[in-house]
């Protein structure tokens, strides 16, 4: 926005051509008396600033125009960057002149776009140091540092106005900053300095909002309600109130609010355009919430009608589908699918998740399989149906079939990793570790850098004996990714078995740990970790949690009696031992040596 002009510089904008006519006149007359040369007065400084600001907006308008082709053009692009410098330093011309905020302000939105937002701050910042109470500066440099996303920052701007001047707007605006950077208590804090009667609807909601973040649900919900009552329209507070009301696992509250929404969806066009088009959460996502809700409440009859009361996209059917699935409703969930084969074309989707109730839900493999063959190879879901077939195949011991998908998807899918993996993972199962060090190989020549196969890879060569080679595999893994949980439980172990660098390799364990805490496998190797350093306390404590998240090793087991036995419970000890003999332990006789050692 334009900067209104004094009097004197409106004067001088409509005085200016006028005035050059008649000395022009003048001096023409003055040539024929004396034949002295004509002399052309400079401009005032009013004229003059008038002349750049104009100069300013014309040129502004010229780089609008342009920019609107410099994506696709870089001639334009170019033009742009010519245009907005040429701009800038018009508007400096008048800011030398006679500075005022708002030309600051003008000069900012010359640079109003994330990747400069830096020189629109610095424009801002430039005109604060010359009006550092202006209110439409502290709030633009505000607006800028968000631009930047650099939250504290603005909020530091603004907390700096608000240690000199009172801004209910300002104070509400800071109270957000300080809830979306995590300092709700601050938040909460800031917003309580209004006075209830000029609170708006939204401080009312951030309120709400830092509420539940403190852990106060119940104060949050409270506040939520009463806004909702005030403001029925206020649709971000009523998605707040549902899902505040899920997370106290108040269902049927939760239930009731999400079909309020929806109704209030309905019966106004604006609240529904706003749903639509990404007020919140969208309507489909709080048509799921519904169905959800009520499968929590155990009615998969009136969750089915809420899954079918929907738009019928494709997005909504399969995502419903899912949540019917998860909560085994196989019936509801083949019910709900089958609105996508009610128009053509099928999409592959709907095969595969009828394969899953096939298999999943009836026990019934090989109709799943008759669903596969349905996917047709052009499909974007054939490689995922490819793979399932293996998987049902290969259950069902038609293994040669299975073998020949396996390559069929290699040669289908070059550039996944997942056909050679299923590959050399059946191989590795019938213990022809060669073969399937050869296929494994063979894939790290088109992928060297794939992290799955370069960690089936390090398995094989453990397998084959060659440790250290597949100890260098993994830590290459690690270089490349220091969160890869089961390349970094994988050396930790290695070191634990070798009896070397314990601390580090406790440490490389509890980070793998951190990464995957449900891992019964990494759990054990922290266990083993701790016993290996005489840290027996934690070690059984770590070894309980291995064997509740996984039941089935023998080798873990073990572990357990070990562990049991030298912390003095030889009950414990005995069951380990028992169970390791049980699920077919490797070396058999060495457990059996310890059972008869208690």
């Amino acid at each position: 926005m334009s900067p209104s002009l004094p009097a004197d510089r409106r004067s001088a904008r409509f005085l200016a051509l006028p005035l050059a006519l008649a000395l022009g006149i003048l001096c023409a007359g003055c040539g024929a008396m004396r034949a002295e040369p004509v002399r052309v007065l400079p401009m005032t400084a009013g004229a003059a600033g008038t002349y750049d600001y104009l100069e300013y907006q014309a040129l502004f308008q010229e780089m609008v125009r342009t920019a609107a082709f410099s994506r696709t053009s870089p001639e334009a692009f170019a033009r742009t960057l010519d245009l907005q410098k040429a701009a800038a330093a018009a508007l400096d011309r008048v800011i030398q002149r006679e500075p005022a905020p708002s030309l600051f302000m003008d000069k900012a939105f010359l640079y109003w776009n994330p990747e400069q937002a830096g020189e629109a701050r610095k424009a801002l910042q430039g005109g604060l140091r010359l009006y550092p109470d202006d209110y439409n500066l502290h709030a633009a440099v505000a607006n800028a540092y968000l631009l930047e996303n650099k939250l504290a920052e603005a909020a530091s701007t603004i907390d700096a106005y608000l240690a000199r001047h009172e801004s209910f707007p300002l104070r509400e605006r800071l109270g957000q900053l300080y809830i979306d950077t995590d300092q709700a208590e601050k938040g909460l804090e800031t917003l309580r300095k209004i006075p209830q009667k000029d609170r708006t609807n939204e401080a009312q909601y951030q309120m709400a909002r830092a509420e539940s973040r403190l852990g106060h649900r119940k104060a949050a919900i409270e506040t939520l309600k009463k806004l909702t009552k005030k403001a029925p329209e206020y649709l971000e507070a009523w998605v707040e109130l549902a899902f505040q009301q899920e997370m106290e696992k108040d269902y049927a509250s939760a239930l009731g609010t999400y079909t309020q929404i929806l109704a209030l969806g309905e019966s106004r066009e604006e609240l529904r355009q706003r749903i639509e088009n990404g007020g919140g959460e969208g309507r489909e996502d709080i048509r799921l919430r519904v169905v959800g809700l009520h499968l929590k409440l155990n009615n998969p009859d009136k969750a089915l009608a809420a899954a079918l009361g929907g738009s019928g996209s494709k997005a909504f059917v399969l995502s419903a589908s899912l949540l019917f699935l998860n909560e085994n409703y196989t019936a509801q969930a083949s019910t709900l699918l089958d609105v996508l084969a009610s128009t053509p074309p099928v999409p592959g989707e709907y095969f595969f998740y009828k394969a899953v109730i096939a298999n999943d839900g009836e026990g019934n493999p090989a109709k799943a399989l008759q669903f596969l063959d349905l996917v047709p190879e052009s499909d974007a879901h054939y490689s995922q149906a490819l793979q399932f077939r293996i998987q049902l195949l290969y259950a069902l011991g038609r293994e040669q079939e299975a073998l020949g998908l396996m390559e069929q998807g290699a040669r289908l899918f070059p550039g996944q990793a997942r056909f050679p993996l299923l590959h050399a993972g059946y191989l590795m199962e019938k213990k022809r570790l060669p073969e399937a060090r050869e296929v494994l190989e063979t894939s790290l020549k088109a992928r060297p850098e794939d992290e799955d196969l370069l960690y089936q890879y390090g398995a094989v060569l453990d397998r084959l004996g060659e440790r250290k080679t597949a100890l260098t595999v993994m830590q290459r893994i690690v270089k490349k990714n220091p969160e890869h949980a089961d390349a970094l439980n994988y050396i930790g172990y290695t070191l634990v078995e070798e009896g070397r660098e314990l601390e580090r390799a406790l440490s490389l364990i509890k980070k793998a740990d951190k990464f995957k805490p449900e891992n019964g496998y990494i759990v054990d190797s922290l266990a083993w970790a701790y016993y290996r350093l005489g840290r027996l306390e934690e070690a059984w404590k770590q070894i309980q949690r291995a064997v509740s998240l996984a039941q089935d090793d023998p080798t873990m087991w073990e572990h357990y009696g070990d562990i049991a036995r030298d912390h003095g419970q030889r009950g414990k000890a005995r069951k380990g031992y028992k169970n390791a003999l049980k699920l077919k332990h490797e070396e058999p006789a060495r457990v059996q040596k310890k059972l008869k050692g208690l």
